[in-house]
């Protein structure tokens, strides 16, 4: 399914408020005539009979170019969103930007090997990890209506970090192009160089280093939040991206349907088998967890009230893998309205060598499976009436080890 080239896309150029060209199915090569464009679209699909209404995806898509050229959108056709579980859907191929910009990227790559293999893959791959003419990310399910949000709200967005720090400097790039946003990042290993080059690039990001190390996710958040002052804390982690809207469009729908945690759909930027899939969540996440313990939220792409977290117990801190599932569980018996927008608002990696791949900790394995099994039933045997919360295995539990945070100036 990854092994998509040229051939395969339906390519459309134009220029603003003009005709637009479509070219051919056998298209091999970007550079295909010496004409200038402002915006180009490629278009493929699974169902090769879907056929999407043109002029109104080109319409919308100039409305966002005319805010910020810059911007490198990512297209899939809407679903509706399933009923109780994340649900892993279509695989994605399509997306639209400015066709010099384009241009100018595909020249960055080896052509030979670019045409034999996933395009979108590999743009998305060069855009998050180097510096290009794309400063924005979006993604939307079409046909779709623009709407240039702004809010005057100011979030937090809580990172915990382990590992590759050039995924981390990805991150911090692209939420430096969001406004309103304050980022704390948690080092959870040793403070090297380029951490601290890192540090003095994005000086209004504030920098804490957490000893000893591994101290886990969840530990890192909860102090994070601990320093932080705004009351809408955004979740990321350090090797995602957030799409330009994400947190404006996460206020305002919490906003309007009075959530106090709330995630979106994820788009799923798979390093093992090169390709790239919607997975969407069901919008009620509480009359999800009513009928059973799905999986109805990605805590990564979720923001949370402050008041909340709080009420909620704040994440369990005995382990470093998870937690997130077990607050989740517990926050249904506090909070009164959790949700997930029927959005794309973030692009998550799935990687070697991150807590959910690793042989010990992957999704799976066997104490994820023993875990999952404890909390489920006591989840079950609570919502009976047969168990009351605070003796549950839901409850949070302290850090094994004593930690120390220190701030880095």
């Amino acid at each position: 399914m990854g092994e998509i080239g040229f051939s395969y896309y339906s390519v459309i150029v134009w220029n603003s408020q003009g005709q637009f060209i479509t070219y051919p199915h056998d298209i091999l090569s970007f550079e295909f005539d010496d004409n200038e464009y402002d915006y180009l679209l490629f278009l493929k699909f699974d169902n090769q009979y879907f056929i999407p209404n043109i002029s109104h995806l080109i319409l919308s898509l100039e409305k966002i170019y005319n805010s910020d050229k810059s911007t490198f959108v990512v297209l899939t056709p809407y679903k509706n969103p399933p009923s109780y579980t994340a649900s892993e859907d279509e695989f994605v191929y399509s997306f639209s930007c400015s066709f010099g910009s384009l241009k100018k990227l595909i020249g960055t790559f080896n052509k030979t090997n670019l045409h034999s293999v996933d395009l979108l893959f590999d743009l998305l791959d060069k855009i998050t990890r180097e510096p290009t003419p794309f400063k924005k990310i979006l993604i939307r399910q079409f046909p779709f209506e623009t709407d240039m949000l702004t809010s005057e709200e100011l979030y937090n967005i809580i990172i915990p970090h382990r590992g590759d720090n050039e995924l981390l400097k990805s991150v911090l790039y692209f939420l430096n192009q969001i406004r309103g946003t304050k980022a704390l990042v948690g080092i959870d290993q040793a403070v090297s160089n380029d951490l601290l080059k890192l540090k003095s690039e994005y000086r209004d990001v504030d920098f804490y280093q957490f000893a000893p190390n591994p101290a886990g996710p969840y530990v890192i958040r909860n102090n994070l939040i601990e320093q932080s002052k705004e009351d809408l804390l955004c979740f990321q982690d350090s090797d995602d991206i957030p799409c330009s809207d994400r947190f404006d469009k996460l206020a305002q729908y919490m906003q309007n349907e009075d959530s106090e945690l709330c995630g979106s759909h994820e788009l799923r930027f798979n390093y093992l088998n090169r390709t790239i899939r919607a997975v969407r969540f069901p919008i009620d996440v509480m009359a999800s967890l009513k009928v059973a313990p799905f999986h109805a939220l990605l805590h990564g792409s979720s923001a949370i009230r402050r008041g909340a977290f709080y009420n909620a117990g704040r994440l369990s801190e005995e382990r470093n893998f998870g937690n997130d599932t077990k607050f989740l569980l517990y926050s249904y018996f506090i909070l009164h309205n959790i949700k997930n927008i029927d959005e794309f608002l973030y692009l998550r990696r799935i990687r070697p060598g991150s807590l959910t791949m690793s042989t010990e900790t992957k999704i799976g394995s066997e104490v994820r499976r023993r875990l999952l099994y404890h909390w489920n039933f006591d989840f079950e045997e609570i919502k009976k009436g047969h168990l009351r919360l605070e003796d549950s295995s839901l409850i949070y539990q302290p850090p094994i080890n004593k930690i120390k945070m220190t701030r880095l100036f």
